[in-house]
């Protein structure tokens, strides 16, 4: 019996330690983050690091009846290095692509270029003011332009990081190339935007630093002006809808084709047309005759104080205009992207720029004014 209790305690204490040094090794395991039970040499198998070990494949072949193969090395895989036996990389931004923003049903992407660019359904003066009107809008300073190149060159664009000092990075800024084009397609027009420099700088040495960027700073400075389009289409649309006519126009003064003087209104030709007769009848006068093929209407002044002192019921200024009485024409024709509106006394001459202008108020207000025909 007393040689059985000795072994039983032999047995016991060797367990006790055994316990004891597992314990130990297991906290240790644990402060070494488990390192020698997983990782690229231990127990367990992760197959995180099976990435080391993978070898780069061959080029795809393409037959040659077949075409050319389209490559893009925009996410290559980098190389892969080793110092003191410890495996190195190279940080690889993988953002995906920004898409170019199609507003509307007047862009459309154009895949041609490696530039990001889009067609857009716009005459070419009108392109150009609403690209001048959306830097000054930035307050983006233009370095150069050439008309004849179709071109504009941006100063730097610089925009700051207002958390900055989370990082080392400051600033950035870029400088763009706006390129205009003809498209196979008569009403459109091409917008490509190439990136011409980008910088950053860094917080320590306060220099700025060149930067390489795939693409996405082009995109979206397009983006920001093809924003800036659809807003102006908007209320151009918007624009229109008030000077139907039932909502009435907007004129200006300006001058004809022939240098007359005019109105001229942004509104399409078909509003400006149904228009006219609405704005006789607010004057008290009606339509003696009208030519549609020749965009003309004729009506008869017989009140030689000034046909506007009838505008009494309907106008609280009580504007006037002292013109002779007889015959008139009213000649709307197209102006460009505008149409034109010539007021002609019956010896065929077009009213003077002054008796225009002193009169301006009446006529405008009866074209605007919110009334149906």
């Amino acid at each position: 019996m007393m040689v059985l209790k000795f072994l039983v305690n032999i047995i016991q204490e060797l367990a006790l330690k055994f316990v004891l040094r597992a314990l130990v090794l297991v906290s240790l395991g644990m402060l070494g983050g488990c390192s020698w039970l997983v990782g690229e040499e231990g127990f367990f198998d992760t197959k995180q690091y099976d990435y080391t070990q993978a070898e780069i494949s061959n080029d795809l072949e393409v037959p040659e009846a077949v075409g050319q193969s389209n490559e893009s090395d925009n996410y290559f895989v980098p190389d892969i290095y080793e110092i003191n036996g410890i495996i190195y990389g190279v940080d690889k931004d993988v953002m995906a692509p920004m898409q170019v923003l199609t507003l509307g049903n007047k862009v459309r992407v154009n895949r041609e270029p490696i530039n990001a660019s889009v067609y857009v359904t716009m005459s070419e003066i009108m392109l150009w003011d609403s690209l001048e009107r959306y830097l000054e809008e930035e307050k983006i300073q233009v370095s150069t332009k050439n008309l004849d190149t179709s071109t504009i060159v941006t100063d730097w664009i610089t925009k700051r990081d207002e958390d900055f000092w989370l990082g080392d990075i400051t600033a950035w800024r870029q400088r763009y190339e706006i390129q205009l084009d003809m498209a196979m397609r008569p009403s459109e027009k091409i917008i490509t935007i190439k990136l011409l420099e980008a910088q950053e700088l860094v917080k320590d040495s306060g220099r700025w630093r060149n930067v390489v960027e795939p693409g996405r700073l082009e995109t979206e400075f397009l983006n920001s002006i093809l924003g800036f389009l659809y807003v102006e289409d908007i209320d151009r649309s918007r624009q229109l809808v008030n000077q139907s006519a039932l909502g009435g126009i907007t004129v200006s003064l300006a001058t004809n084709t022939d240098g007359d003087p005019a109105l001229v209104s942004s509104a399409d030709y078909e509003n400006v047309w149904g228009r006219v007769p609405v704005f006789l009848r607010l004057l008290n006068l009606s339509v003696e005759d009208q030519d549609r093929s020749k965009g003309l209407f004729f009506f008869k002044l017989e009140d030689t104080e000034g046909f506007f002192d009838s505008l009494a019921f309907w106008s609280d200024d009580g504007e006037t205009l002292d013109i002779p009485e007889g015959l008139y024409t009213i000649k709307v024709a197209k102006l460009g992207e505008r149409v034109s509106i010539t007021f002609i006394d019956n010896d065929n001459n077009p009213l003077t720029a002054q008796l225009l202008a002193k009169n301006f108020p009446a006529l405008s207000k009866a074209f605007r004014s919110r009334v149906s025909e």
